[in-house]
C-alpha cells in the first residue's frame, strides 16, 4: 500500500515547468493535427463525404484555437479541455458512422496512445474511461443494434477486446514514462536531506502562472538556536531538528502542503487562505514543534514570518516571500530578546 500511494503521489507531483511543457506539447500537436485534418479536409471534399469533411472541419478549426491558447496566451489548461473535448467528441462520431469495415472506428484506438502523454492524467484517464465504457456499450449492449449493420459479427465481437488490450498497454506504458519523468525531475527538486522540495523548485514554482492567486501566502521559518545545538550536541542533533520541520509543517498545514528547504535551516511554505488562518496554523506548527520528543533533541524553537498577497497586491511572488522572510528575522529577533540568548547563536 505504501509503495502505491508513494506512485499516486509522483504521479500528482506538480514540477515547475508543468505549464511550459504542456503548452510545448499542445502547440505541437495544434500544428500536426491542423496539417493532417487538413489533407483530410481536401480528400473528404473531392470524395463528397459530407460527415468526414465536418469533422475535418472542427479539427482544423478547434486545434488552431488551441494552438493559439498554448503558443501565445501561454494557457495550457484551456488548451488542454478544448482538445480533449473536441477529439472525444469526433471520435465518438467514428464508431457510430462505421466507414469501411471499421477504418472509421480504428480512429478510436489512438486514444489510449496518446491521451495521458498528451493531456495529462486528469485528462488522460478520464477520456480512457469514457471510451472504454463506449465501446463496450456500442459492442456488448442492446445498444449494438444501432451499429451491427456497419460492422461484421467477427469485428463486432474481436473489436472490444482489442480495444481493451490497447487501452491497458498503452495506459501502463503512459504511466510508467511519466512516473520515471516525474522521478528524474524530484531528484533535481527535492532536497536528499529533510525530504522536502529545494530552493529551486520553490523558486520556480512562483514563477508559474497558475500559482499567483489574490489569496496566496507565504510563510518562512527558521530554526533558532541551531548553532548551539550543533557545538553542544553535534551535528548530527542540529540536522535531527532540521529534518524535523516538514513533519511539523505536515502536521499543522496538511500532507498536501508545499514546504521547501530554502537552505542551512530555512525553509518556505506556500499555501492559500487568509494571512490571520494561514498565522494560526504557523503557531500550531510552532507549538508541535516546542512539544517534540527526538532521539537527540527534543523541542524544537522555531521563528516564522507570514506574508499574503491580499495585503500586497504590489508585489510578485518573489518580493512576497522576501516580505515573509523579513517578518521572520523580526520574529526570530524578538525571540532571543525574550531568551536571553546571544543573537549569534542561532
Amino acid at each position: 500500500m505504501n509503495k502505491i500511494n508513494h506512485i499516486i503521489n509522483v504521479l500528482r507531483m506538480k514540477i515547475g515547468e508543468d505549464n511550459k511543457r504542456q503548452c510545448s506539447k499542445n502547440v505541437a500537436m495544434s500544428v500536426i493535427v491542423c496539417i493532417s485534418a487538413g489533407i483530410m479536409l481536401i480528400m473528404n471534399i473531392i470524395r463528397h463525404s459530407t460527415l468526414m469533411t465536418i469533422t475535418s472541419l472542427i479539427l482544423v478549426g478547434g486545434f488552431a484555437v488551441t494552438g493559439v491558447l498554448a503558443g501565445v496566451f501561454k494557457n495550457s489548461r484551456a488548451s488542454s479541455v478544448i482538445m480533449a473535448i473536441i477529439l472525444t467528441g469526433v471520435f465518438t462520431v467514428f464508431p457510430i458512422s462505421g466507414g469501411n469495415e471499421g477504418f472509421a472506428v480504428l480512429w478510436v484506438l489512438l486514444i489510449p496512445l496518446f491521451s495521458i502523454s498528451l493531456f495529462g492524467l486528469r485528462i488522460g484517464l478520464g477520456m480512457n474511461a469514457y471510451f472504454t465504457l463506449l465501446i463496450t456499450a456500442l459492442f456488448y449492449t442492446p445498444l449494438n443494434i444501432y451499429i451491427k449493420d456497419l460492422y461484421t459479427d467477427n469485428f463486432m465481437h474481436r473489436f472490444p477486446v482489442l480495444f481493451l488490450a490497447d487501452s491497458f498497454t498503452a495506459q501502463f506504458l503512459a504511466l510508467s514514462m511519466e512516473y520515471y519523468y516525474k522521478m528524474t525531475r524530484m531528484q533535481v527538486y527535492t532536497d536528499d536531506m529533510t525530504g522536502a522540495y529545494n530552493r529551486k523548485y520553490f523558486m520556480e514554482m512562483l514563477e508559474a502562472p497558475e500559482v499567483v492567486k489574490d489569496d496566496l501566502c507565504i510563510s518562512v521559518i527558521d530554526v533558532n538556536g541551531l548553532k548551539e545545538t550543533n557545538d553542544t550536541l553535534g551535528h548530527a542533533a542540529g540536522d535531527e531538528m532540521i529534518c524535523a520541520v516538514p513533519g511539523f509543517a505536515k502536521k499543522a498545514f496538511g500532507d498536501s502542503v508545499v514546504i521547501a528547504r530554502m537552505g542551512g535551516d530555512e525553509f518556505a511554505v506556500l499555501t492559500y487562505g487568509k494571512k490571520d488562518d494561514v498565522a494560526q496554523k504557523v503557531s500550531v506548527m510552532k507549538k508541535f514543534a516546542e512539544s517534540n520528543r527526538g532521539s537527540l533533541i527534543n523541542q524544537v524553537y522555531l521563528s516564522a514570518g507570514v506574508a499574503s498577497r491580499a495585503e500586497n497586491m504590489d508585489l510578485t511572488p518573489e518580493g512576497l516571500y522576501q516580505e515573509a522572510d523579513r517578518y521572520m528575522y523580526e520574529d526570530k529577533s524578538a525571540y532571543y530578546k525574550q531568551s536571553g540568548h546571544d543573537r549569534r547563536s542561532r
